[in-house]
């Protein structure tokens, strides 16, 4: 993931987003919790495990995880911390699948893509 460019306020929206899909089946495996973990180290998001403990205690309330929000330069790490989230338990979900497909819909696209 590159991230050098994200403002904070980015990688924790980033963050947020991934562990939406985590609580999707309203439980969050050991698994789940790793990839959090990790992602948060990856992101280098400040005070990462103090974010990831809230975010593992409940989930983001929606007025944080809403994509009409996401500038169109976050939008890709978006999509690709939530399909790594779906992914992270080692398995994918048909409800997983169709939470994420709305996801895409309403996250802006890149001017290049």
């Amino acid at each position: 993931m590159v991230t050098a460019a994200l403002s904070s306020d980015d990688r924790r929206r980033v963050l947020r987003f991934a562990a939406s899909f985590l609580w999707a089946d309203l439980e969050v495996a050991d698994a789940e919790r790793r990839f959090l973990a990790e992602l948060a180290r990856e992101l280098d998001v400040d005070d990462g495990p103090e974010a990831v403990a809230g975010l593992l205690a409940s989930p983001p309330v929606p007025e944080d995880v809403d994509p009409t929000c996401v500038p169109p330069a976050v939008a890709d790490l978006v999509r690709q911390a939530a399909l790594r989230a779906i992914a992270a338990d080692g398995r994918v979900d048909r409800d997983e699948m169709t939470m994420f497909e709305l996801l895409d819909d309403l996250l802006p696209r890149s001017p290049l893509a």
